[in-house]
Formats: structure tokens, sequence, C-alpha cells
């Protein structure tokens, strides 16, 4: 079950039963054995349930006594929260572990654990077994996450914590480091281990996940997820900013990065902060910290980071950060951008591009003029195009029509109004008003893709009428394509 912010999804449960308490002579034996044994279908059981544990008996199962406000809460769609929540808080009722197996072929294909009263799927039928011992169902819970697929996995270690008065967090570390089980099984017993080893006060439990983030030999995967683990840690974040420059590995060191941001204090940020200014790290952390950094929102930030930067690709990240921002500050820091002669032409594009998102098209075509680059201005006409409108159609076609224009520009005017869908008669007109050869042949091949009548018709007034040669040849050749 993954944690995700706190939503209360509307997914209900699959049936749960209620399992009727049973005599002494009806609980001993081989658990495994007993269930593996029935016959296909639903295999029930109960078992006591550790103080804390509440549930609604359909939806969630909840645990007050995480430490911190509210509860742990997890739902039957793998979806899991913590928090306040007071609507959780009148729907919990204590109970025992009712615990559902799904058996096929003598083998258990899933696990659901339920707490609380008993709801109407109850009633469905399968082999009971009564209540068990928390003792067997634990140890035999975490023998099936050990062999069970993922989901399955993820659920047998769930209902073995949910278990009174057993000590797991041993056997959950022994699993996040067993390098001979599926990085899946590992990365969930890995995330339980931690918070099993507080609960138990097994020091060795609680720390597992450093001990396996500084292993060089284990996998990438699995590393990955520890220091994920280490980040829910009070003190993780300060020793991954200590562990970080221990390790070689690039995805390790830009998972540290977002982590550490995660928790948002301003050690950690002013530590993500040395990282993209660091000229000696790889561009792509660099990288990834400017973005963890702008998702702070601080504008000034941004704008003080970007004077101190000095790779294109790294100021791309601030501009693009700076326009989610999207205040009015902003805004006129981007235009400023767009007009310094200083700037890379790169980045100056990014931020043409970034204007065009926010809809800024009238102060673009009113920079046009000024900008000194062919490459920013096609980029101007692009976004214009790009956003469309009557008032686009008409400025895109007076660039396509001003002879002082470079060709490659009016050419590119041409080309981004066909793409914005100008009427055909438009388009018409324009090749009737510019003199002008390569806009001309670029209309040609424009009105041969339109292919509808009226292009068709001015084609072949093109290819019998029009005085250059070269043109008539064009039209020709474009009309005998399109048969």
């Amino acid at each position: 079950m993954i944690r995700t912010g706190l939503v209360i999804p509307a997914a209900t449960l699959a049936a749960v039963f209620l399992a009727p308490p049973v005599s002494r002579r009806h609980q001993g034996g081989d658990l495994g054995r007993r269930i593996t044994s029935a016959p296909d279908g639903l295999v029930k059981m109960s078992y006591a349930s550790r103080d804390g544990i509440c549930g609604d008996g359909r939806t969630f199962i909840a645990d007050g006594t995480s430490g911190g406000p509210g509860y742990d809460v997890w739902f039957a769609g793998g979806m899991s929260v913590s928090g306040a929540n007071t609507d959780i808080a009148s729907r919990c009722a204590r109970g025992p572990v009712r615990l559902l197996l799904v058996v096929r072929d003598h083998r258990v294909v899933d696990v659901q654990p339920f707490v609380g009263p008993p709801s109407s799927a109850t009633e469905r039928a399968g082999t009971e077994l009564g209540t068990v011992p928390v003792a067997d169902v634990s140890r035999y819970l975490l023998d099936l996450a050990g062999r069970g697929d993922d989901h399955s996995a993820s659920n047998a270690i769930l209902a073995a914590s949910l278990a009174d008065s057993v000590r797991i967090a041993g056997t959950l570390a022994a699993m996040a480091q067993n390098k001979a089980l599926r990085s899946s099984v590992r990365e969930g017993a890995l995330k339980w281990a931690g918070r099993v080893g507080v609960r138990e006060g097994d020091r060795a439990a609680a720390r597992v996940a450093r001990t396996i983030v500084e292993d060089r030999d284990d996998q990438a995967d699995v590393r990955e997820r520890a220091v994920r683990v280490i980040g829910e840690e009070p003190d993780g974040p300060a020793y991954l900013r200590t562990l970080y420059r221990r390790l070689d590995e690039p995805a390790l060191r830009e998972r540290i990065v977002r982590v550490v941001a995660e928790s948002g204090t301003k050690d950690d940020m002013d530590w993500i902060r040395g990282i993209a200014l660091d000229r000696a790290e790889r561009t792509s952390i660099r990288e990834r910290a400017v973005r963890e950094l702008g998702e702070d929102s601080n504008s000034r930030a941004l704008r003080e980071l970007y004077d101190k930067l000095e790779e294109p690709s790294l100021k791309e990240r601030v501009i693009r950060a700076m326009a989610d921002i999207g205040d009015a500050e902003s805004r006129r820091w981007l235009r400023d951008l767009v007009g310094k002669s200083t700037e890379p032409v790169d980045v100056r594009e990014r931020a043409i591009r970034s204007l065009a998102e926010q809809g800024d098209i009238t102060y673009l075509r009113s920079a046009y003029g000024s900008l000194n680059d062919d490459a920013l201005r096609e980029r101007v006409l692009r976004s214009v195009a790009e956003a469309g409108g009557t008032d686009a159609m008409r400025w895109l076609a007076g660039i396509a029509r001003d002879s002082t224009e470079s060709s490659s520009l009016r050419d590119r005017a041409v080309r981004s109004l066909a793409e914005a869908g100008a009427p055909t008669p438009e388009l018409v007109a324009l090749y009737d008003a510019i003199p002008d050869r390569g806009v001309r042949e670029r209309l040609v091949s424009v009105l041969a893709e339109r292919g509808d009548r009226t292009a068709r018709d001015k084609l072949r007034a093109i290819a019998t009428d029009d005085p250059d040669e070269g043109l008539r040849q064009r039209a020709v050749r474009k009309l005998t394509e399109s048969r």
C-alpha cells in the first residue's frame, strides 16, 4: 500500500468474513498446511490486534499509535494516508483482525486483512479456520510475503504488523537485506522494518535502511527505496546530506536531493541550493536541485540563483520554475530576460515559450521588432500562431507581406499562418501580394498541401499564367503529385 496525500477514496474493499470464536481444539496444527489444503475459494480466520488498531470492517484499517497526530490509514485499493481525520475517528472500531485469503490450486493468491465490525460481506461462504494464535499467523504471513506476488506480499506484511504481542522487526529487516528475494518484496519489508523497529525498540531493524543504502553491492532500486525510508526518520534528511558525498551513483544522489527537499527546512533548502551551484556536480543532478528549489515558489530566491548559474540548461530550468509561479513579478522578469541580448539565445527562447504558455501573446508581438536574433523572432511567430485568433492571423499576414523582413522569417510566417488554419482565400491573396520568389515558393507548397478546390484553382493559374517559369514548373509538379 502506497503512501499519498490525505485523500479518502471511495473504493470499497472486497468481501470480508467474520470468524466466530471456536474451541481450543480447532486452533492447533500447521497453519500453512491447513490453508493450502483448503479447497479453492476463501479461507477465513481471525486473530488479536495490537492496541490502537481499528477499522470500519469494510474500507479501511487505521493505526492510532504511530506517534504523530491522527492515524495511519490503509485502504483496500492500495492507498494509505497519515494525519488527523475526524471522519476516520468516528468510524474506527476496535476488534480482532479478520483475515481473508484467496486460495487457488492450493496456493494463496490474495491477502486482505480487515478490522472492525462485521459487514454485509461477512455472510459469504468460505473455509473457516476460526481464531488462530498471533505467533502462528504472523510467522505464516511473513513467510508468505517472501513467496507471494507484489500485491499479496504487501498486504501480508501489513496483516502481520497488525498482530498483537509479536516482534517482527528483526524478520522484516532480514527480509529487506535478503538479496535472494525479489526487489519489490525487499522494498516492502524495508518500508515496514523501520516503523516496526521503532515501535518494538529494535534499533538495528530501525536503522536497516542505512545499512542497505551504504551497501555498494546491493540493488540500485532497493537502495533508492532505502533513501526514501530514511527521509521519513526524524534525523533522516540530516543523515542523507552527510551521506550524499559518499555516493557515486547519480540516481541515488538525485533521490537524496528530492527526499531532502521534501523536508523543506531552511538548512535543507540551503544545502540543495549549494548542489544547484556546484559546478563539479553532474548537470542532471543540479537540474533536479533547481527543480526542487522551484517547488518552493520563492521567486526572489530563484532570480538570485539564476544570476549565479552558468549553464543554459540550468537557467532554462529556473525560467520554467518562474513561469510556474506565474505572478506579475515573475512575468516582468521573464519579459526582461527576452530582451537581454547578453543572455544565450536558447535561454531567451525558453523565456518566450514560457510567456506564450502564460498567454502573454500581446507582449510577444510588441517585442518582436526589438529582437536581434532570427531564431527568437521565429519562436515568436510560432508562439503567436499557436495562440491563434483573428488578431494573430492578421499580425502574421503583416509579417509575411513586410518586404523589409528577411525571406526566412516571411517564409516562417506563411507556414505559421497555414498551421494556424488561415483560410485558403487569404493564402491566395498573400501570393498575389508578395513578389518575393522564396515566399511564393512556400505558398505554392502550402496550397498544394491544402488541396481544396480554391487551392487547386490557384495552382492551375500559377502553372499557366505566372511570369516566373520556375514557379510555373513548381505548380505543375505539385498538381501532378496530388493526382
